[in-house]
């Protein structure tokens, strides 16, 4: 499928391989997308956005300028698709951008929030491992008294130590793992091994986290885009295991972290409770091989291109519904969501064909297209609410929406329709939202004016009820 986008389209810089040969045969150093990334590049692309090569080595040696020599000036907004970077490394990455007219859209303090274990440690505090830290700088341990009193709060049980990214778990009896805490030689001993092995790699100091005993099903890393979880799958250490973790409490954390593009691992302990192994920032997280990239790119292009994944008001959600989802909604499948009605009701699939069809035309319009219609509290899935298509030229926009029988009569076609309008209505491309009816369809009719439409005669033996857009549109929560 491709994707047409407006001129906000967000540009994707992925890491390079600087040992591609150039063409011909010369020796001369030609850099092309590294091949680890290049699945990604492809979903990238397909879902609308444009993309770009990061001289990755460049960027390391300090020389962020040449690093981005590649990247097209006054591109825009920029997702970052790499390895990982160190945080000040990064903060040169956005200044080199800057300067060539590019945004990151996740800022230097962002990343260093989610990819450095102090930064989203307390937001998560009773979800994830109990932690304490000390800085220390590469090659000089913290002083035993040090250690001991880092270690206090955990009495005699077993913990883990890492830096404030990664820890060293294929070194896991030397470098990794201590059985008691109040055992200051053996935790020295276990500090300074992994010290010695991360050399000039340790970022930030020393992390001890509590040992806790999970179970065999596996890691699950989900991606989370504007706090919402876009993308569901194993832990890439464990591609063929695939957990279905719990995300209740997870969601609610990652929404108060209150960053664009995060990760979260989670793993099962033997108690049954999902708890957050780690963080990471979504731009440096890798992918397990062979895992369906669609559906995150096709998120990840939305929001940079500046459009709601989610829509929010009072007890009623929308919840964009993007092509590869459409697609399995409009053969019958709950695609993920929890159907009030065990299965999309037939309208909603026919919205959704529609947007799959455009999809593949390559006129589908992200923002533009199907949202489910969901209880903001429970998360049911009670029908549907979307766009005919985009605004035309002169700002027309038609809407139209389904539920489910047994979420009829209950007000949310209400409280949807005036939602989805007034985001419209606020949108500058806009001047009319309309819906039509059958002219015998009064329920419809009586929804459309208590949601703040207003008749304005017929067209083509249908009622045409307007909404005008306008500057002071009702205000409209949006979750980014």
């Amino acid at each position: 499928m491709t994707v047409d986008l407006a001129a906000n389209r967000p540009l994707f810089l992925f890491s390079g391989d600087p040992l591609r040969p150039r063409r011909g045969g010369t020796s001369r150093r030609q850099l092309g997308e590294d091949p680890h990334f290049a699945a990604e590049a492809a979903a990238a692309r397909a879902a609308g956005a444009a993309t770009a090569v990061l001289d990755h080595e460049a960027l390391l040696a300090g020389d962020a300028e040449r690093a981005v020599s590649r990247v097209p000036r006054e591109a825009g907004p920029v997702w970052y698709r790499g390895w990982m970077l160190p945080a000040g490394r990064y903060a040169e990455l956005a200044a080199a951008l800057a300067a060539r007219g590019c945004r990151l859209l996740t800022s230097p303090a962002a990343y260093r929030t989610a990819h450095e274990l102090p930064g989203w440690y307390e937001t998560f505090r009773a979800l994830t491992p109990q932690s304490g830290w000390l800085p220390c700088a590469p090659g000089r341990p913290p002083e035993p008294a040090a250690l001991a009193r880092l270690a206090a709060p955990f009495g005699d049980r077993p913990l883990v130590v890492k830096d404030w990214v990664k820890s060293r778990k294929h070194e896991w009896e030397e470098a990794a793992y201590v059985p008691d805490a109040a055992d200051t030689a053996r935790l020295a001993s276990v500090v300074g091994r992994f010290l010695a092995l991360q050399e000039e790699f340790l970022t930030g100091g020393v992390v001890l986290r509590a040992f806790e005993r999970f179970t065999a099903v596996g890691e699950a890393r989900v991606w989370w885009v504007d706090g919402e979880p876009a993308l569901i799958g194993p832990h890439p250490d464990t591609p063929g295991l695939r957990p279905s973790p719990d995300l209740t409490h997870v969601a609610s954390a990652v929404r108060e972290l209150g960053l664009r593009f995060v990760t979260t691992d989670l793993a099962l302990r033997e108690d049954g409770v999902w708890r957050v192994v780690e963080v990471g920032d979504g731009q440096v997280s890798g992918l397990p091989v062979g895992a369906d990239h669609r559906p995150l790119f096709e998120a990840l292009v939305t929001a940079g291109a500046g459009y709601p994944l989610t829509l929010t008001a009072g007890r009623v959600s929308l919840r964009a519904l993007l092509p590869t989802a459409a697609a399995r909604v409009a053969d019958g499948e709950p695609a993920g969501f929890d159907w009030i009605d065990g299965a999309p009701p037939e309208t909603t699939q026919g919205g959704a064909s529609i947007a799959v069809r455009a999809a593949v035309a390559g006129s589908y319009r992200p923002g533009w297209g199907v949202f489910v219609l969901t209880d903001a509290a429970a998360g049911t899935a009670l029908g549907s609410i979307g766009f005919h298509g985009p605004p035309d030229d002169t700002g027309f926009v038609e809407i139209g929406y389904d539920l489910s029988p047994s979420a009829r009569g209950a007000g949310w076609a209400t409280e949807a329709a005036r939602l989805l309008a007034g985001w419209a209505a606020a949108h500058p491309e806009v001047r009319t939202v309309c819906a039509l009816t059958e002219p015998e369809n009064v329920p419809s009719q009586r929804v459309l004016e208590r949601a703040g439409f207003r008749f304005v005669g017929e067209r083509e033996g249908l009622r045409a009820y307007e909404v005008e857009g306008a500057a002071d549109a009702p205000p409209v929560a949006v979750n980014v």
